[in-house]
């Protein structure tokens, strides 16, 4: 019954998010405008078979905060957040991105997430932060600001949180690192903390993916997206991950969905490595 109830909430979890798209900034960008999505299905797309992925030009930086993964609370709630930013490339002849946008890479990452989550912390509840769920309907226009105003936050380096430039320069680190978190963003995640009785807050930063058809053997994708879980109680940050990388197909099915596969090990990492035994480099 109680794997049942955990299949049912992960399923909510991922069409809630699908519905709840606009909760985030999303940019659908592609080479002819809007009219690149308006494809006919894709014949060749969905074929028997594994999407087989060669992952290459990969880039990663992971931080942690010892002392607040150390005392985290496996029982505690933590409030979801849509993607903060997603940027989905395509160009505008895409036989198969006829089912790519920024609400479906938003879609294929909560399932994603949702799983690791559960498996990681089984008895931690993890509630929607949208109108109609943990957030009441009239709170609509708080949470349309809500990722301006985290990606407008200062943070690592004195940059906006929705610079990625301080991950990207820090490429193979792993590093324990109890950084001083600015005053605006420690205030934005205490007040969201209080107002919805949370614990925790999870979103990813910023995600972009951009689809290229000639990649591989029938297509692939890069990938970019820095994914960070907060101790909002505290106003501290638990860990962030930064990865980067090209995934190229290596069979004939086309990677027209399961964008976020690839990044899956790479999260689970994170939520999985004793944090005692890792030395930083």
């Amino acid at each position: 019954m109680q794997n049942k109830m955990k299949l049912a909430g992960s399923a909510l979890l991922v069409s809630v998010l699908l519905l709840g798209g606009c909760a985030g900034l999303r940019d659908d960008a592609t080479a002819g405008g809007d009219s690149g999505m308006k494809d006919s299905p894709c014949e060749e797309c969905g074929t028997q078979g594994e999407i087989k992925l060669k992952i290459t030009e990969e880039k990663s930086y992971r931080e942690w905060n010892g002392a607040a993964y150390a005392r985290m609370d496996s029982g505690a709630v933590v409030g979801v957040l849509p993607t903060l930013k997603i940027v989905a490339k395509r160009p505008e002849t895409c036989k198969m991105c006829h089912s790519f946008s920024a609400d479906a890479l938003d879609f294929d990452l909560a399932h994603i997430e949702d799983s690791l989550f559960v498996k990681a912390f089984p008895k931690m509840r993890r509630e929607l932060l949208l109108p109609g769920m943990r957030l009441p309907d009239s709170d609509s226009l708080y949470v349309d600001t809500l990722s301006v105003m985290f990606l407008k936050s200062t943070f690592a380096d004195g940059k906006k949180l929705s610079d990625m430039q301080p991950w990207q320069e820090r490429d193979g680190i792993e590093q324990n690192l109890n950084r001083e978190v600015p005053a605006g963003l420690k205030n934005l995640l205490n007040d969201v903390a209080a107002r919805y009785e949370l614990r925790y807050i999870s979103f990813p930063v910023f995600l972009e993916v951009e689809m290229m058809p000639d990649l591989g053997k029938s297509g692939g994708f890069t990938w970019k997206i820095l994914w960070t879980l907060w101790d909002a109680r505290y106003g501290e940050l638990v860990f962030l991950t930064y990865s980067e990388f090209t995934a190229a197909s290596t069979s004939r099915v086309a990677p027209e969905k399961e964008w976020s596969v690839p990044f899956a090990p790479r999260l689970w990492k994170m939520f999985s490595t004793d944090l005692n035994k890792l030395e930083n480099h």
